[in-house]
């Protein structure tokens, strides 16, 4: 099984390099299952990121037959139906096949909103991010996040939110998708919300999720095994807000990530919220394991820290995945020792990368020999995972610290370029100094100097390696990440 898998991980991620560039109406429901058609069966859990069929995890799934269900609704088939129901941003299951030259089709599509309700309270971070209390969740969103009929600015309390996202290890919905439903929540109007069940009391038929009690007692349970709730299940409930606090639900419903069926192939996004042994991490009910024949792209393992946003695919064996490939959404990265930190500013520099300044925000976890930005020296060594702003600053997603070392990278996508000099993240890199057997294009191919530079485009994402030698760097290898 091992064997077959990392065949169709080489396909997949041929697909990624190519392919890189809302209530419920009456109907059939179903709960997820297995797949028919040829090929390798896939289940993919992710952020639609385009259309033109649907791009998700990276792969462009066809979906001129997929069959649509939102909230376990059927609401038709093919491109059109898919185009009426799905936004970019909205975390869905594609289940679908693989086919030996790299192309995949969906033959289902689902999506399932984390909640749906009124906004009790805000909070502003800073000028990018901040909170809504909806259902006792707590709700982060950001210039990531994707709005539909409004704005981050335009969110008011009292406004019905439809919320798609991943929880992180705070337990805060980090929210991809946010859709205003409604100006207000006229009464007896139902709200929605996805969550793990904690502190069941059967007695009092009541359990928790986060800091919401929800009272299932007058509660429609057929969509449960054995008709009642259990401890640790992912369940879907609708129902009435009778207080801030509480709850009344009309149906409970069974959540599964990758519904009842079988594959060959599962690919999960989601954010770390532990790391365990070494190898070892969870996402969500999810224990990711790596091993010796795991592939890291665009990322290390001394990457894999909470709060890192991954793609994982792998073989699904209960609530274990078996990793093959391990990689990051975020296309930016930077390493080398610090050069100077302004805690003000919230902002630091990389000796040999200075013209690149690198924010941090609330949101920046700040791991390794330092656990905040003023507790940095210059020399220490840092490693950067990061994101361009709407407004084109270079916000940091992780800062990993370390003991001072020579080593310096550099990736992210490419401004402009006349052979030997690339410019990435506003830094020129002059490629004269890399030898020769030190160009590679996309896949690891080795290439010549000229075969490189004849390849590469503005926007490709190329990733670059050398040492520092008396505060400037020795560049060492350049190589084409992915296509735009």
């Amino acid at each position: 099984m091992r064997s077959l898998f990392r065949h169709v991980g080489s396909l997949m991620s041929l697909c990624i390099l190519a392919a890189l560039q809302t209530g419920c109406s009456g109907g059939d429901t179903v709960a997820g299952g297995g797949i028919g058609g040829t090929g390798v069966t896939v289940a993919s859990v992710g952020t639609v990121t385009g259309f033109g069929s649907v791009i998700v995890n990276g792969i462009t799934y066809d979906t001129r037959a997929a069959e649509v269900f939102v909230e376990n609704t059927f609401r038709g088939s093919g491109d059109a139906t898919v185009m009426q129901n799905l936004s970019v941003g909205m975390v869905v299951r594609v289940e679908g096949t693989t086919a030996d030259d790299g192309s995949a089709t969906a033959d289902r599509v689902f999506f399932s909103n984390e909640l749906k309700g009124p906004v009790e309270s805000i909070r502003n971070l800073d000028s990018l991010t901040r909170t809504a209390v909806i259902l006792g969740q707590t709700v982060l969103m950001d210039d990531r996040s994707v709005f539909r009929n409004g704005t981050i600015d335009s969110i008011a309390v009292g406004m019905v939110l439809e919320v798609s996202g991943y929880e992180d290890d705070s337990g805060t919905i980090v929210a991809t998708y946010v859709n205003k439903d409604a100006d207000f929540l006229p009464p007896g109007g139902f709200v929605e919300l996805k969550g793990l069940v904690r502190n069941l009391v059967s007695p009092l038929q009541t359990f928790e999720i986060g800091r919401l009690t929800v009272d299932y007692s007058t509660c429609d349970l057929s969509g449960l095994p054995g008709n009642a709730p259990e401890e640790g299940q992912l369940l879907k409930v609708r129902g009435r807000i009778e207080n801030p606090n509480r709850l009344v639900a009309e149906r409970l419903d069974l959540e599964e990530d990758f519904g009842s069926g079988v594959f060959d192939v599962v690919e999960l996004e989601g954010i770390i919220t532990q790391t365990g042994a070494q190898g070892e991490f969870r996402i969500g009910r999810y224990t990711i394991r790596a091993d010796q024949e795991t592939s890291y792209n665009h990322l290390t393992p001394q990457d894999l820290n909470r709060g890192t946003r991954v793609i994982v695919r792998g073989s699904l064996t209960d609530r274990d995945i078996l990793a093959d490939e391990i990689f990051l959404s975020e296309k930016i990265r930077m390493e080398s020792n610090v050069n100077s930190i302004d805690p003000a500013g919230n902002s630091l520099t990389l000796s040999g990368l200075e013209s690149a300044t690198i924010f941090t925000n609330i949101t920046t976890p700040i791991n390794g020999i330092a656990q905040g930005l003023d507790a940095i020296t210059p020399g220490d060594h840092a490693r950067i995972l990061g994101r361009r702003t709407a407004g084109g600053d270079i916000l940091a997603s992780m800062v990993v610290v370390t003991q001072s070392k020579d080593s310096v990278e550099l990736a992210g996508p490419v401004e402009s370029l006349s052979e030997p000099l690339i410019v990435v993240l506003s830094i020129e890199v002059n490629t004269s100094m890399i030898p020769p057997d030190g160009f590679k294009g996309v896949g690891g191919k080795p290439v010549s100097p000229a075969q490189f530079f004849g390849a590469v485009k503005p926007g490709d994402s190329v990733a670059v390696e050398g040492a520092l030698q008396g505060g400037s760097v020795n560049w060492m290898s350049i190589k084409i990440e992915s296509r735009r």
